[in-house]
Parts: C-alpha cells; sequence; structure tokens
C-alpha cells in the first residue's frame, strides 16, 4: 500500500522561484523542526581591512529588522518555546531556528524578516562593537581558543585563512553603515540562499511558503563570489607566554579538502588519533599516564584543502612529554597505519555516533545544507555508511602519510614562560623534538 503523501519519509533538494534551493527532509512523527539559512559566505571572503565583518553583520541581525524590533525577533521565536542561533565559519554563515512542527508560518516569516530584511541601525551597530570587543577578550581569557587564534595566524599567515572569525578590534572599531550594507547586499542575495528545513513539516508546504516570504526580496544582483583558497601552510614552532593556569599546546599539519574523495578515511584517522575516548592519545597521554585532562584531535576541511590538528591542555611541566608522545604515536600512524581490529573498532564508533544524529532534526538540517552546498545532492544514511566501511587499513595508513609530512609539524605553545630565556629553551627543546621525529622518518613520505 503506497504511503500518504503526508506521512511518508521524503528528502530532496528543490529550485527555488527566483533562485536559491531548498534542503527538505520530512521526518514523519517528530512534532518539531529546524530550519536554517545558509549562505556560502564567511571569514574567507574578508579583506584584512574589513575582517570579522561576517560575523559582526551575523550580531546586526539579530538587532532588529525593518518588521521587528531585536527584542520582537526572540521573543516571536522564544515565548512558543523554539529556539533562534546563528554561526559564522570561514566559508559559511547560518542562521536557525527550531521550533514545534506548528510554527512552520512563524519560523519562515521570522527567518526571512532577520536575513533579508535588517534595519541596520547606527546606534546598534556602535553599541553591538562593544559586544564583539567583549568576546575577542572572553576568547582571550581561555587559552586553547587564544592559542588556537595565533597558531592560524602562523601557519596560514596575515590572510582569510589565518585571521580570528572575530576580526582584529582596529577593523571592529572602524566598521560603518557603507560597508555592512554593502557586504551584505553582495553577499546575502536571496539566489544564493540554501535553506534546510528537517523535521514534521510537509515538503510542499515549506517550498510555497519560503517562497512566498522570500518574494519580496528578490535580487538581481548577478556579482560572482569567490572564496579564497588556503595558503601553503607553514611550519613554525611558536612559543607564547600568557598567565594562564593551564599551558596549552597545538600540533597541526596541512591535510586533506571536504571535496577530496578521502574524507571518509579522514574521519577514521581523526578517530583514532584522538576523536574519542578510546583513542590512541587520549588512552596513552591521558589514561596511561594522567598527563592531561584534554586532548583532541580534528580534521578541518575546506573547500580547497584543510588542516589536521592535535590540541591538548596540561601542566606546563609536563609539556615536552605530551609533545614527545603525540610525535611518537602521530609516527606510528604515518609507518604503520592503524590495525585491523582498531580499524573496526573506530568505524562501529563513528556509525553509532552518526546514527544519533539521525534523531535529530539539527543535524539532518545541517548535513543537508552542507551536503547541498558541497556536492548539490543529499547523501543517504545508507551511503555515508557504506563508504565508511568500505575504508581499508591502506587507505586510512595513506591518510597518515600524507598528512604527518616527513617534513613535521607546525608547533605552538602557551605558558606562563616568565621570562625570554625560558622562551628560548623552550622552543629549542620544541624544535630539537620535531627535528628527531623527523630524523627518525617518524613521518614517512608522501
Amino acid at each position: 500500500m503506497t504511503p500518504k503523501k503526508n506521512t511518508e519519509h521524503r528528502a530532496e533538494i528543490r529550485t527555488l522561484r527566483g533562485g536559491g534551493r531548498l534542503a527538505v527532509e520530512r521526518m514523519p512523527g517528530m512534532e518539531s523542526f529546524t530550519l536554517g539559512f545558509f549562505l556560502p559566505t564567511g571569514a574567507a571572503n574578508e579583506t584584512r581591512k574589513v575582517s570579522g565583518i561576517s560575523h559582526f553583520i551575523e550580531h546586526m541581525m539579530f538587532k532588529g529588522s525593518k518588521r521587528r524590533s531585536a527584542k520582537a525577533i526572540v521573543k516571536a521565536v522564544e515565548r512558543v518555546g523554539g529556539l533562534i542561533n546563528a554561526s559564522t565559519g570561514r566559508e559559511v554563515t547560518y542562521y536557525y531556528i527550531r521550533i514545534s512542527a506548528k510554527r512552520l508560518e512563524l519560523a519562515l516569516d521570522v527567518l526571512t524578516d532577520l536575513v533579508f530584511n535588517p534595519s541596520f541601525d547606527k546606534d546598534a551597530m556602535e553599541r553591538e562593537k562593544g559586544v564583539v570587543l567583549e568576546e575577542m577578550h572572553m576568547n582571550e581569557d581561555d587559552p586553547a581558543q587564544a592559542l588556537y587564534d595565533r597558531f592560524l595566524l602562523a601557519v596560514n599567515g596575515n590572510c582569510a585563512y589565518g585571521r580570528s572569525i572575530l576580526g582584529a578590534e582596529n577593523s571592529v572599531k572602524s566598521m560603518n553603515l557603507k560597508t555592512i550594507k554593502d557586504f551584505h547586499r553582495k553577499h546575502y542575495a536571496p539566489p544564493r540562499l540554501i535553506a534546510s528545513i528537517a523535521g514534521g513539516i510537509d515538503p510542499d508546504q515549506a517550498q510555497s511558503l519560503l517562497e512566498k516570504k522570500l518574494g519580496p526580496f528578490r535580487s538581481t544582483d548577478k556579482t560572482i563570489i569567490r572564496t579564497g583558497v588556503p595558503p601553503k601552510f607553514k611550519r613554525p614552532v611558536k612559543v607564547y607566554s600568557k598567565d594562564v593556569e593551564q599551558a596549552a599546546l597545538i600540533v597541526g599539519f596541512p591535510s586533506a579538502s571536504v571535496m577530496s574523495n578521502k574524507r571518509y578515511a579522514y574521519s577514521l584517522l581523526d578517530a583514532i588519533t584522538a576523536g574519542g575516548m578510546m583513542s590512541r592519545l587520549f588512552q596513552e597521554v591521558r589514561e596511561k599516564r594522567g598527563l592531561v585532562y584534554s586532548i583532541d584531535s580534528t580534521h578541518q576541511p575546506y573547500r580547497a584543502g584543510g588542516m589536521f590538528t592535535v590540541e591538548a591542555g596540561m601542566r606546563e611541566e609536563n609539556l615536552l612529554l605530551v609533545l614527545k608522545l603525540i610525535l611518537r604515536e602521530l609516527g606510528r600512524l604515518a609507518k604503520t597505519g592503524p590495525g585491523k581490529r582498531e580499524l573496526e573498532d573506530s568505524k562501529l564508533y563513528l556509525r553509532g555516533h552518526w546514527a544519533l544524529g539521525l534523531e535529530s532534526t539539527s543535524a539532518r538540517m545541517i548535513r543537508n545544507a552542507m551536503a547541498t552546498m558541497f556536492f548539490n545532492r543529499l547523501l543517504t544514511h545508507d551511503e555515508v555508511v557504506g563508504k565508511l566501511s568500505a575504508v581499508s587499513v591502506d587507505d586510512v595508513a595513506s591518510a597518515a602519510k600524507h598528512t604527518f609530512e616527513e617534513e613535521g609539524p607546525a608547533v605552538a605553545v602557551m605558558s606562563r614562560f616568565d621570562n625570554g630565556k625560558l622562551i628560548e629553551e623552550i622552543n629549542e627543546q620544541i624544535k630539537a623534538l620535531r627535528e628527531k621525529a623527523v630524523g627518525n622518518n617518524n613521518f614517512g613520505s608522501k
């Protein structure tokens, strides 16, 4: 018996009247949905002069539209139990609402108004500069975040992939309404929109309502916007002195882009390295030796290029030992790859983790939006699991060898190093550890 149209599971990409795309997934039985508006723009589209403008515009969107005050925007969603928020990245900025399935028109009306109809009030802009500056100060009080911002600048240089997404104090202070409006008009044109919605909704109704809400904001702007390309990855050793309670460490390498067909091997390499509690580094550095509270690895892919990092926090006296252990484990992975059982356990871990996301309207909404943006098609769970399952020991070993190159990693550390002599000593010891790892061929070759 054919299921009724309004109760079957459906997931597809639709082209919107007037331009833009809609990734829509009906999840039968869900009493809520998550709606997101994604724009393929972010810090990677900024010049040095307007560094931080993407993030600043995200803030300004919540300061009021031409129809609603700042309070009215939030109240419209929260008074019925919904959630509204946003996020700015290197290559994408998105706004989203999670709310009861009964509130489809409200969510579409609020989000369309928020994203395409901002008031951009001058007084609100000046107040928000203070808010963003406080956000910068908050990040400076977090050793891991403060070090990460410096690490990106060290390995990528003063370019769109090296500067903080928040921007610099001088660029934020100098922003004006004309610059903000021009950037918004160019980057927020409705034909560039990828709308994504997942949950207890009717796809046809969602498309019809969205096209109606977007109607007044149709744009004829055909400006071609190209996202920047990450520069050649530098491999410095950087030692920073800051009054922090815990030393922070980052070890980093260049890696593959989101477009690479090796992305599933990199997901497994991440899980094996330090992506969970059963990972090599978590077990060796935290569980076995008790040297850290946190140690994590991350594969951050971009449209063209990527970065693989290991981050840890520890007492200053444990810094060099932790670095030595990290380099040793990465060298082992580069030489021999993972064990067969280790790989299968990591596949089970990722399959289970991804399966949990199937129950989340927010996770499905984001997954569908990103697939639409980068691949122009939706990826089913079965397809993703199938490609993950097909990854071999040799595939992960190849990714490790490609990433953990024999040139060695970039290394950055931050602690209370209280004098220049100590900083110089730590710098030389880190370089010696790195050179020893390279000299022993711990990182293999491409």
